[in-house]
């Protein structure tokens, strides 16, 4: 690893960021003596010095016997461990989202299909949205979104495991085929999913390790223009990451 020059100079940043990089490039490189330190982050011998006491004092990093190369601790392994990480494509998607949805003063909310067949919301621009709420697999926008870009065999799997969990009306929707003409108009709508009133719409995604999600744009006041500002924003956050929204 060779310091990266897009970065501010290690010299103009402070001692927490200047000991933040000598942990990534311990945990990356490690175990790994300091003068190897200084070579791939820029920093002088000193500043490397004080970055690894400091890291050593938090319990993150000691230095092993005899060569005293740096190498990060079990404790620094376990917090990594209880720790609550977004995904990879949700990071990806959150940066664009946010500038979006600030531009053109909307909301925005970003939700994945987990295992056991549970949809979750986990990221909102909105403070007020509850991001660990539970969708329904049948009524939810976003759900249609996603079952819009899913395989029959697929989608027939998921809407059997909702019929033991959910109530009358929701299996009245499944039976009857509702969803599945919701699901229809969505990929007659370029795999999005329209709220009743046009004020929300659902964009689906399938990331790279087959984890499937929406993000759903929706109105902070309605609007009569509200339709062509969401069919706007929704191109823009396609052509931004047609990796993700393909």
């Amino acid at each position: 690893m060779n310091y990266d020059t897009t970065k501010p100079p290690p010299s103009s940043v402070g001692s927490a960021a200047r000991a933040f990089l000598v942990l990534e490039i311990i945990l990356k490189y490690g175990p790994i003596k300091p003068a190897q330190i200084c070579q791939n982050s820029g920093l002088g011998r000193s500043s490397v010095h004080r970055a690894i006491h400091l890291l050593v004092d938090q319990g993150w990093v000691r230095q092993q016997l005899g060569n005293r190369a740096c190498v990060a601790t079990y404790q620094l392994d376990q917090l990594a461990v209880d720790a609550n990480f977004s995904q990879p494509v949700q990071d990806q998607i959150y940066p664009v989202l946010k500038e979006l949805c600030s531009a053109h003063y909307l909301h925005g909310d970003i939700a994945f299909l987990f295992g056991a067949g549970r949809i979750k919301l986990v990221e909102s621009t909105d403070s007020k949205a509850d991001t660990n709420a539970e969708l329904s697999l049948v009524s939810s926008d976003i759900a249609t979104a996603v079952y819009s870009i899913m395989e029959p065999a697929q989608i027939t799997r998921l809407t059997s495991r909702a019929l033991k969990n959910v109530g009358a009306a929701e299996t009245e929707e499944i039976i009857s085929g509702q969803l599945a003409k919701r699901i229809v108009k969505a990929r007659q709508d370029g795999n999005m999913a329209w709220s009743p009133d046009q004020s929300m719409v659902s964009i689906p995604f399938q990331d790279e390790t087959q984890l499937f999600g929406a993000v759903r744009l929706r109105q902070k006041t309605a609007t009569s223009t509200a339709r062509q500002v969401l069919l706007f924003v929704a191109a823009e956050l396609q052509r931004s990451l047609p990796e993700v929204f393909k």
